[in-house]
């Protein structure tokens, strides 16, 4: 799974503060989400991960594990009327019986 992730991916996942992560993370477990998709098959990982990059969103939190990996991305929107906003997105990848499978869910916070 780390071999999907690239170094630039890993470099901004190392520079992003852990107290703003924390913060980040504390948000979307205190809101519901604002979108929820499940993506059956192979490569819809990488897609999604492509189309993530291409939006702005940066790495923020990494938890693979033997059949699964969680990984957690974050975008700053610019600040209107001095209230900052950003935008999450969470790729849970699970390996199945049948194949893989991507959930990506989304906030805004």
């Amino acid at each position: 799974m780390r071999t999907r992730i690239n170094n630039d991916d890993m470099k901004h996942l190392e520079s992003f503060s852990q107290s703003q992560k924390n913060v980040v993370l504390r948000k979307i477990m205190s809101h519901p989400p604002a979108k929820t998709v499940v993506m059956e098959g192979n490569n819809h990982f990488e897609k999604a991960l492509i189309r993530l990059r291409r939006d702005g969103y940066g790495l923020i939190d990494l938890q693979p594990q033997e059949t699964a990996c969680t990984s957690v991305w974050y975008r700053r929107k610019p600040a209107l009327l001095r209230n900052p906003r950003g935008d999450v997105a969470m790729l849970l990848w699970e390996t199945q019986e049948e194949g893989e499978a991507t959930t990506v869910i989304t906030w805004k916070v």
